[in-house]
């Protein structure tokens, strides 16, 4: 992760979160102005069928089917989440709007009681309390003028019997917008949190790295001149990428090829997004460490 993600982080383990009182008094006054209003009788006699019915179709599925077909309870143990797999959920949601803000913070979770999963659990937790503590901490500033938003997802990008990733995206709007990701790897053979810098037997991979994505970036650049990095020869426009770190943003794509992802603005300017390299394993293959050789195609 980059100095960003570090400072934010340290901010949250200083600082909890405090709504400011015109917040809160705005919420108190919509929510008095709610009507009162009870469901529709109808609505209310389905209510017991639909809760029964559910309560079978769950009975049947993961209890009585199992016992009653052993294929169907093979197949049942391929259902992710069930066996081996990670599972992920949603523990919380931050939200507040109003006409000139908006906040939605999803934070997500990793069940298991082995020592990565809660590691990564903390990181999440102080990172995204750091965010919902600084757009309170701005919305006292701009909350008659100006505009902002702060929106926090995330997805798995990989979860099969050997690797799991998630992956948080932040999306930022304030007088320009501004669009991050933060990875988190677990090598599930060894119990490890992953960095980029871990698959390889020597610091020898930032050279090589640096040199393909700045060789892809130089072909892109010349294939179409709408495309602009920065480079060393067009660094006026934005600070020279010279240098991949050990904790550069990378993920594995679905055939395990090693992908590294930048920022927005971090090695060209925000028109481009969040740019990503597919790097081919024949530039990798000397100094990958022999244990993520045959995992990364």
């Amino acid at each position: 992760m980059h100095d960003f993600d570090e400072s934010i982080k340290s901010m949250a383990a200083k600082e909890s979160i405090e709504v400011p009182d015109f917040v809160k008094n705005r919420i108190e006054q919509t929510l008095s102005g709610l009507p009162e209003k009870r469901p529709a009788a109808k609505h209310m006699r389905l209510l017991p069928r639909v809760a029964t019915a559910a309560a079978c179709f769950v009975f049947i599925t993961l209890f009585l089917l199992p016992n009653i077909s052993t294929s169907y309870a093979r197949v049942l143990q391929q259902i992710p989440v069930i066996g081996d797999i990670v599972r992920v959920v949603t523990i919380r949601n931050y939200f507040y709007a109003d006409n000139r803000h908006e906040m939605d913070i999803d934070v997500p979770k990793i069940e298991g009681d082995d020592a990565a999963a809660g590691q990564i659990n903390e990181e999440v937790s102080q990172l995204t309390a750091a965010l919902v503590s600084q757009f309170y901490k701005d919305l006292e500033i701009t909350a008659s003028s100006g505009y902002g938003s702060i929106h926090v997802d995330y997805q798995i990008v990989t979860n099969t019997e050997r690797w799991f990733t998630l992956q948080l995206t932040v999306n930022e709007t304030e007088a320009s917008s501004n669009s991050y990701y933060v990875f988190y790897h677990i090598d599930k053979q060894s119990g490890q949190i992953i960095e980029l810098g871990d698959l390889f037997i020597d610091d020898t991979f930032s050279d090589l790295l640096t040199q393909e994505i700045q060789r892809q970036m130089q072909k892109r650049m010349d294939a179409d001149e709408t495309v602009k990095y920065f480079l060393s020869q067009n660094s006026e426009i934005g600070e020279a990428f010279t240098s991949v770190g050990k904790e550069q943003n990378f993920y594995l794509n679905r055939t395990g090829q090693l992908v590294i992802i930048f920022d927005k603005y971090e090695v060209a300017p925000g028109s481009m997004g969040t740019p990503a390299f597919v790097i081919g394993k024949d530039v990798i293959a000397d100094i990958l460490k022999p244990e993520f050789a045959d995992m990364i195609s």
